[in-house]
């Protein structure tokens, strides 16, 4: 007996199948456990051997097919029933009935895998029951089918991309529909097979964004911003998921703030801000959670820490009074521990950062006062009655009311005159003592030495040293 190849134009492409036309009787060794098993299949074979050769494909079938079920061991039956099954799927195909048509396909396969001609039936039929009309083969027969094909020849890219649109349009009823879950995982499963598909990675974008806004509404933060970051990847930087996403993460700081993780929340926040820099509810959240870190009683924050943290929420939110309050009062007292180290330029440096942040602190205008008033002193026993001034001065600027900062500048200004007036300058002596009378003018010394520089000064000489003063001691 022989199989002999015949062709069938199926449309436009030439597709092979098998025929088998029996020549001569063949007896089929008996291997079935019961001899009488083995004589009803070598039977059921003949007589589908002898249908098959008619073309009476239907009755082929189910003969061959009994004859496998009492015999599945035997080779030749086999071979037979797969070449019946191709036939008839042919048939079924060429009549319009294609989904039947594949499935007989499959099945000849099946029995035969190695079989290249049957496999080529099958992947042609399949291919083209993709392309008919949803009335003639279901979406999920067609998504069957080329699943078969897929898997027979993983390279074959017309039926990759073939099942790629079919599950994409898949995905999306089922979206439609409310199967969430289920949309994604059929637009994953297209991509895969399409990578580069513009249309399938928008709809998964989109299937995802819808996934994400249910477990925000269910308050799943966390598989919200997984679930919104895989759409962010697909739709590379979409504005309304860009949104989604940030407002997620800021969602997510605001718990994270009420479970006490301060770091946590400043995590998610920053963030969220990178993504939207202009949310003004986040900028407020973050500089409140900068300032919840910089005033915690956590021992391991190094102060240093802590100030960088309030200037962080301050640059955050300007208005942020908290804020403001207490990273003066860590200036105040980083500059008072710079005082008793010995370091006043350094106190008088952080304090006046302090006062330009808080400009109506009467606490730091007064330590500010009192640092520049140490440092002022601290010169004048050196002899710098100049720079004692000058510091004075930024002492009285920065606290007005203080009367004793008044009468040391006073003073200064006398001690200052008096070194003047010893050197012959007398109109610069009575420059800088009239200065000192109006500061403390009830200051009898002041008042003593400006008589007696007077009277030793002629009246024409103290006016125009009125104005040389002025232009040489600028300082003053």
């Amino acid at each position: 007996m022989t199989c002999p190849n015949m062709k069938l134009r199926f449309g436009s492409t030439t597709i092979f199948f098998l025929v088998l036309v029996p020549l001569l009787i063949i007896t089929a060794p008996a291997s079935a456990k019961d001899p009488g098993d083995a004589a009803q299949a070598e039977s059921a074979f003949f007589r589908g051997s002898h249908l098959l050769s008619q073309d009476n494909l239907t009755e082929a079938v189910a003969a061959l097919e009994k004859a496998v079920k009492l015999e599945p061991v035997n080779v030749k039956y086999k071979q037979v029933l797969a070449v019946a099954y191709n036939n008839l799927g042919l048939k079924l195909t060429r009549e319009g009935r294609v989904s039947e048509g594949v499935r007989s396909l499959a099945k000849a396969y099946g029995l035969t895998p190695e079989d290249k001609d049957i496999r080529a039936n099958l992947t042609q039929a399949a291919l083209q029951a993709a392309s008919l009309p949803a009335q003639q083969v279901s979406l999920e027969d067609k998504i069957s089918f080329l699943k078969q094909v897929t898997e027979i020849d993983p390279n074959n890219t017309q039926a990759k991309k073939s099942l790629a649109a079919l599950l994409n349009n898949y995905g999306v009823v089922k979206g439609r529909k409310g199967g969430g879950d289920e949309e994604v995982t059929q637009l994953q499963s297209a991509l895969s097979l399409d990578p580069q598909n513009v249309k399938i990675k928008k709809n998964l974008a989109t299937a995802y964004y819808n996934l994400a806004e249910k477990k925000g509404q269910a308050g799943e933060y966390q598989e919200q911003v997984q679930i919104l970051q895989k759409a962010n990847d697909m739709s590379q930087g979409d504005p309304v998921i860009l949104k989604a996403l940030a407002g997620s993460l800021s969602n997510i700081g605001v718990l994270k703030g009420k479970e006490g993780d301060i770091a946590g929340q400043i995590d998610f926040l920053k963030q969220s801000l990178e993504i939207s820099p202009d949310d003004s509810v986040t900028r407020k959240n973050l500089a409140s959670a900068y300032n919840n870190f910089a005033v915690s009683e956590n021992p391991k924050i190094k102060p240093s820490e802590r100030v960088t943290s309030l200037e962080a929420a301050l640059k955050l939110d300007p208005q942020n009074k908290a804020a403001m309050s207490n990273l003066c009062n860590l200036l105040i007292k980083e500059a008072v521990n710079a005082a008793k180290s010995g370091a006043g330029l350094k106190a008088i440096e952080v304090l006046d950062k302090a006062a330009k942040l808080d400009p109506g602190n009467k606490v730091v205008q007064s330590n500010l006062a009192a640092a520049y008033h140490n440092e002022a002193i601290r010169k004048g026993e050196e002899g710098n009655h100049l720079e004692e001034i000058r510091l004075l001065k930024k002492a009285v600027e920065a606290d007005p009311s203080n009367t004793t900062i008044k009468g040391d500048l006073a003073m200064a200004y006398n001690d200052y005159a008096v070194s003047l007036g010893k050197k012959g300058d007398g109109k610069a002596e009575i420059l800088y003592l009239t200065k000192a009378a109006k500061l403390a003018p009830g200051n009898k010394v002041v008042q003593e030495n400006l008589e007696r520089a007077k009277q030793k000064t002629p009246v024409s000489e103290q006016k125009k040293g009125g104005e040389a003063g002025k232009k040489k001691n600028k300082e003053g």
